[in-house]
């Protein structure tokens, strides 16, 4: 399976390094809109063989079958659209858009051109992942009633750059909160009901910091982002029989089961830490077998996740 970047920024080099422990994926090409020199040097360092100065032309290349989009986030919705109307699959770095009328927009499009569109939210492919679902399926720590997380770093203040600057969509909910959404729900295998929030706000107005309380179907989750403290990461899942530890919610390959009397059970360790390879990897089946969607990343999650944002944001912007 070719693959085409868009944006070579410095998520895309983990993505093309997850894409060389692929047999079946070969990234052929890196398109920059603002840079030529940029796209050409990413190309050189990558060993891609073609590199663009525009997205046009590496879109007209007919041999690249998905692109990988790894632009801001304010250029997604404009960049999905391009690449499907190109004829193109896509895998788009999260969020996939801003907002529910533009995830619509964007998952109308893909079926009617028959094409596949994931949001690239890797974590919930990972290994660990896995096995913390396979415990919760299984009942290892009984029924879920309360599950934790937080996310973020400090981020330099800058307000040009994307962290701080709501014309790049930035702000904590964006960046990093999404993985809040997406992780905490899937990890305690239920849906989220209803969702509230409180934020500290930049002098940009984006959210610095995020609160988020979601109420699930038969429990709570609730976890914290943000662009300015210092956070381990950690997830947990509490239930009526014991309790999970995710070191690292959105990346690592640990996952530790606890009992009612907390001591430890299993202690789940990966072969490696963390990798991009196994969205590469469901993108590539997916395509191959005809389906125009995972079960995974799901269109579904994406669509409650742009709700929330509108949700959330439309309280403070």
């Amino acid at each position: 399976m070719r693959f085409g970047i868009m944006g070579p920024g410095r998520i895309a080099y983990s993505f093309t390094a997850a894409a060389r422990e692929i047999p079946e994926a070969e990234v052929v090409a890196v398109a920059s809109r603002s840079s030529l020199e940029k796209a050409r040097k990413f190309a050189e360092e990558e060993n891609i063989p073609a590199y663009y100065g525009d997205y046009e032309s590496m879109l007209a290349n007919p041999e690249i079958e998905v692109i990988y989009i790894a632009t801001t986030h304010n250029y997604h919705l404009d960049n999905i659209l391009q690449c499907l109307e190109a004829g193109k699959h896509v895998l788009c770095e999260k969020p996939l858009v801003l907002t529910e009328a533009e995830c619509i927009k964007a998952q109308e499009v893909a079926r009617e051109k028959g094409l596949f569109l994931m949001e690239a939210m890797w974590a919930r492919f990972l290994p660990k992942t896995q096995k913390v679902r396979e415990w919760v399926k299984a009942g290892k720590i009984g029924d879920v009633k309360l599950c934790q997380g937080t996310i973020g770093f400090v981020a330099p203040v800058d307000y040009s750059d994307r962290f701080y600057n709501p014309a790049l969509a930035g702000g904590a909910l964006y960046d990093m909160g999404v993985y809040l959404i997406d992780l905490l729900p899937y990890f305690a295998d239920q849906k989220i009901v209803d969702v509230t929030a409180t934020a500290m706000l930049a002098p940009t107005k984006t959210d610095c910091q995020i609160n988020l309380t979601m109420q699930l179907e038969n429990a709570i989750a609730s976890g914290q982002a943000t662009v300015q403290a210092v956070v381990p990461e950690d997830a947990y899942i509490y239930g009526s029989r014991g309790f999970i530890r995710v070191p690292k919610i959105h990346w690592g390959n640990e996952a530790i089961l606890y009992d009612e009397k907390q001591n430890v059970v299993e202690h789940y360790i990966a072969p490696e830490k963390s990798s991009f390879k196994y969205e590469i990897i469901e993108t590539i089946n997916c395509i191959k077998e005809g389906r125009l969607t995972s079960d995974v990343a799901s269109p579904e999650m994406t669509l409650e996740s742009s709700r929330i944002y509108d949700k959330i944001l439309g309280m403070y912007r």
